[in-house]
């Protein structure tokens, strides 16, 4: 008998001896990571595609999740909370969601299933496991009751036994794991972050080339040639490696993760691997948009920066561009840039606007208009001249501050001290046929001329912006880069001639 039992406990301990060596679960690190951040909301849900560690950042408690598992992030006064259907989690400082790798097999429990120190019932707990949980399987036995025992290791390191009743083991198929946020999967791992108040940053981890390929064909179609989506892997990547923050939208980069993912556009930047945009020895931070207009700006004037410290990033030709957005034409009325101003077009009338094109193309870095308030001028970067030109798409005003203004005055208005050139008469006080006043509050107006009475918009569309380009023009341009690539330029070269003075390289 007692051999019987000596025999038991060297199994059990030889047992537990390979498992050790066995184990394999490991935490994905990243040589260049990258943060990007999705979104920042009150509440939204997640689905885990494989296996990933949950780390609690008040505490450093350490979770495995079950693949396939879905899980609801909500902000409640300071904390972050996590429901995972059969548990919920809460923390003051966040969450990390780390992918874990080399794990062979894996528990599944079909309840709550308490983690034994051995494999019987009368073992002590170490620990109890939902069915969100997950842990390693690393062996199994069978005691002496007959009973099925499965020995695991769970996310803090703790090692024991689960009952069979309550266990399934699977085999863990998943060859890239991901996390899909709405309709769109993402390489990597994620923070869960309290950075805004009742709100939840969801930030993607993840290596830089990973991220790129989840870039490079939402920025340009994985369509165009090859060398054009080279030289935008390039560029891409420079940005991104001098950002302090990166999002997942034009404010940064456009970036869809796994799901979006071209072979095409990927080998692009498997080609690249590395490469970046350099100034004595220095990456630097590189700027793309869609189209020049035939010439790229000098940095300082669309950003009003000091052009002497960004002899990388000045006007250059454009020779082979061809796009859609090259030039354009944009009509408003004097009511619409009133209210882009700031007045009130009921009791304001414009007379006059005009433009300063100091830049070195032209490009417009302040307007002043002339009112019966007064005269107003705004003075700003690219954005804040084109945000006063509201239009419909485009992102909602002009598409660049490289443009003239042709100003139309329709209307001749009799006052008491002349003859007054305007825009408009909406709003305006006028004598009528019967000689009583009346204020013009209708869209159209009927005038008497000596052939007759005409009518015409009170407030026509009389102000036209006739402009180049997309974007603010400096760096790449990106239908340009595909001219270049048309026209038998490498990736390289395309790069070097948008960024003048700079060396492309590992």
């Amino acid at each position: 008998m007692a051999k019987k039992v000596l025999l038991g406990v060297f199994l059990t301990l030889s047992l537990l001896w390979n498992a050790d060596a066995a184990n394999a679960a490991s935490i994905k690190t990243y040589s260049n990571p990258v943060a990007v951040q999705l979104v920042d909301s009150s509440t939204s849900t997640l689905k885990l595609q494989s296996i990933y560690e949950l780390t609690n950042k008040a505490n450093n408690q350490k979770t495995y999740f079950l693949p396939g598992l879905n899980i609801t992030i909500t902000r409640s006064q300071s904390n972050v909370n996590i429901d995972a259907g059969s548990a919920s989690f809460s923390s003051a400082s966040g969450f990390e969601l780390k992918e874990v790798y080399n794990v062979a097999q894996y528990a599944r429990f079909t309840t709550t299933t308490d983690l034994k120190s051995g494999a019987t019932s009368d073992y002590t707990t170490r620990k109890s496991l939902t069915k969100a949980e997950t842990a390693e399987y690393i062996g199994s036995f069978v005691n002496n009751k007959g009973e099925t025992w499965f020995n695991v290791q769970v996310a803090d390191g703790t090692k024991g036994w689960v009952p069979a009743k309550t266990t399934l083991i699977d085999k863990n198929t998943v060859s890239l794991p991901t996390i899909a946020y709405g309709a769109n999967a993402y390489r990597g791992g994620m923070s869960l972050l309290p950075k805004t108040a009742g709100k939840v940053a969801i930030v993607n981890n993840l290596d830089l080339e990973d991220y790129l390929k989840g870039v490079v064909p939402n920025e340009m179609p994985a369509s165009w040639h090859k060398e054009a989506l080279k030289a935008q892997a390039i560029v891409a990547r420079s940005y991104a490696a001098n950002s302090m923050s990166l999002k997942n939208t034009t404010a940064s980069q456009v970036y869809k993760g796994y799901t979006s993912e071209d072979a095409r556009s990927s080998q692009a930047v498997e080609e690249t691997s590395g490469v970046m945009v350099k100034y004595n020895g220095k990456p630097i931070q590189t700027f793309f948009y869609s189209t020049s207009g035939g010439r790229t700006a000098n940095v300082g004037d669309v950003w009003n920066s000091n052009q002497a410290s960004f002899p990388y990033l000045i006007s250059v030709d454009d020779p082979y561009e061809n796009s859609p957005h090259s030039n354009w034409q944009n009509s408003f009325t004097s009511s619409m840039i009133l209210k882009s101003f700031g007045l009130d077009p009921a009791t304001t009338t414009l007379y006059d606007i005009k433009t300063n094109p100091s830049g070195a193309n032209g490009e417009i870095t302040s307007v002043t208009i002339s009112t019966s308030a007064g005269e107003k001028t705004v003075t700003g970067n690219e954005l804040t001249i084109r945000k006063l030109f509201p239009i419909e798409g485009s992102y909602g005003f002009l598409k660049s501050n490289w443009f003239t203004l042709d100003v139309n005055k329709e209307y001749t208005v009799q006052t008491a001290s002349g003859q007054q050139s305007q825009l408009s008469v909406s709003g305006q006080q006028v004598m009528t046929g019967t000689n009583t006043t009346s204020t013009i509050s209708s869209a159209d107006v009927a005038i008497q001329t000596a052939s007759g009475t005409i009518t015409k918009e009170a407030d026509p569309a009389s102000i036209t912006a006739t402009g180049k380009g997309w974007g603010h023009r400096i760096g790449m341009s990106q239908y340009g880069a595909k001219g270049f690539a048309e026209n038998n330029w490498k990736a390289v070269d395309i790069v070097k001639h948008y960024f003048p003075n700079t060396d492309v390289s590992k």
